[in-house]
């Protein structure tokens, strides 16, 4: 759990405790393959060897038709094989081990627009500068909500809330536009 205004970096140290595991996935396929024994089927080889090349090239997960992405399809075909020959090697079980790493894992920070437009916005706009993979979702509800419903940054030019009775004075935050000053946004 994070506290409150530590959405956005706790979320972001999750996805870079992935890429550290992805990358120790990755440099234990490059030894496995090195090793001459390591005795390894040819279907098994060449889908490690492929897992490498999009590694090396740094290729980003494409999500296919149904949802389904290249990283997922390929841990799909690499799990009955490392299942099958894990009993062959200690390296190969380490990679079974570590199957869960070669699929697709999406990272969610999710928060209030309190948290987003105000108190976290420091930390949300740190993560999305870092331009690293993840998904935000802001539940907006235009006003502080866990407070009775006080006007906050979320809440729009004119709305009527708690110490703006007489309709709030300033604009709305725009946090997408904002977010899209970020090329990869």
């Amino acid at each position: 759990n994070s506290l409150f205004e530590d959405n956005a970096e706790f979320g972001l140290g999750m996805r870079r405790a992935f890429q550290q595991r992805r990358d120790y996935l990755t440099s234990q396929v490059e030894d496995t393959l090195q090793d001459k024994a390591v005795i390894i089927s040819d279907k098994l080889r060449r889908l490690l060897q492929q897992f490498l090349v999009m590694r090396k090239e740094n290729q980003h997960d494409l999500l296919l038709p149904r949802g389904r992405s290249i990283y997922h399809q390929m841990m799909e075909r690499l799990e009955p094989l490392l299942q099958e020959e894990r009993s062959g090697h200690a390296k190969l079980q380490m990679l079974y081990d570590l199957r869960d790493m070669f699929g697709r894992i999406s990272f969610w920070i999710v928060g209030g627009d309190g948290w987003a437009y105000d108190i976290g916005y420091g930390g949300l706009d740190h993560v999305i500068a870092s331009e690293e993979h993840v998904n935000i979702l802001v539940l907006d509800t235009e006003m502080y909500s866990n407070t009775g419903g006080q006007a906050s940054k979320a809440t729009p030019a004119g709305a009527m809330a708690k110490f703006a009775e007489g309709g709030k004075g300033t604009a709305k935050k725009d946090l997408c536009r904002l977010a899209m000053t970020y090329k990869t946004v």
